[in-house]
């Protein structure tokens, strides 16, 4: 039995809509077997709730991926056993859909004993995904800038400084991406857009330089933001109690309703000041501290499979 991590991840990160995201150290477990017939069977637990998942097989993305990757390989299929244990909080921007493509089409190369080009593996994932900023950083870690070019999607990784600390507030209902994505507009200013577009820059650099001071202007956003926290109550609050508290830049980790703060200090007062909105609301939550993961999936996958060559 083969062992891998996928990493859950944070996108976007204020003004980077679909084109940046973070790979965080909170891990989905994924326990990989051949069988030796055709049959696929996939079991997904829910760590924190230690129960499984039922999960309609037309909605499987673990075995959608898994599918997929042989018939990229154009060969029959080889049966397998998986089992993902979520340690990551499901339908919460953090990932899971993501997680669950990435360990699918892991899985596959794992079972196949072919690790195809670290591109190809992207756009397989974006094809079940529609979108990088999540799938990405799942494979290769660190701060992940997406983009597609020439119909090809690619991306430049940051390796982040490991004194950030990543405050992830996650309520105890499920919002899905679908949802969010609704309420946006079909239509944005330039002014808008110009905004978002100094903003990226802006992080981006912050990051490069470890200039950390600039993430509270950098995490500003009006293309996704100001839409979708309206369905998430007390955002405003959450956000103003991370920066009383000391954090350098916060925001909704995805699409939300998670919202991630970062921070080189004073980590666990600013989640429990976050924490205490919501008990405000007599709404229940869950705090995590982590780091990003600069880890690559994908390298570690090729030192498993060359092993066995």
């Amino acid at each position: 039995m083969t062992e891998i991590k996928v990493p859950a991840t944070s996108a976007n990160l204020g003004p980077g809509y679909d084109t940046l995201g973070l790979a965080l150290t909170l891990f989905n477990n994924f326990r990989i077997k051949k069988r030796n017939d055709q049959q696929l069977k996939i079991k997904v637990i829910d760590k924190n709730r230690n129960k499984q998942i039922e999960i309609a097989d037309s909605d499987n993305l673990i075995a959608q991926a898994y599918k997929k990757y042989f018939n990229f390989l154009e060969e029959d299929l080889i049966g397998a056993e998986i089992i993902e244990e979520m340690n990551s909080p499901l339908a919460r921007g953090l990932g899971s859909s993501a997680s669950a493509i990435i360990g699918g089409l892991a899985a596959a190369a794992v079972i196949s004993n072919q690790l195809i080009s670290e591109n190809d593996f992207i756009q397989l994932a974006v094809q079940l995904e529609k979108h990088p900023d999540n799938v990405v950083p799942a494979l290769v870690g660190g701060l992940t800038i997406n983009f597609n070019c020439n119909n090809n999607f690619d991306y430049y990784k940051i390796d982040v400084d490991q004194n950030i600390n990543c405050i992830l507030l996650v309520p105890d209902y499920e919002l899905k991406t679908e949802k969010l994505r609704s309420v946006l507009p079909n239509e944005i200013n330039y002014s808008q857009a110009i905004s978002n577009l100094s903003r990226i820059s802006l992080l981006t650099a912050a990051f490069i330089n470890k200039d950390y001071n600039l993430l509270k202007t950098a995490m500003d956003d009006q293309l996704h933001q100001p839409y979708r926290k309206k369905l998430i109550k007390g955002f405003d609050q959450i956000i103003s109690e991370a920066y009383n508290n000391g954090a350098k830049g916060a925001a909704l980790s995805g699409a939300g309703p998670t919202i991630l703060a970062l921070a080189v200090e004073n980590e666990k007062l600013i989640a429990e000041k976050m924490e205490e909105v919501y008990n405000s609301l007599a709404i229940d939550s869950t705090s995590y501290i982590v780091k990003v993961s600069n880890s690559s999936l994908y390298q570690s996958l090729k030192e498993e499979i060359s092993k066995d060559v």
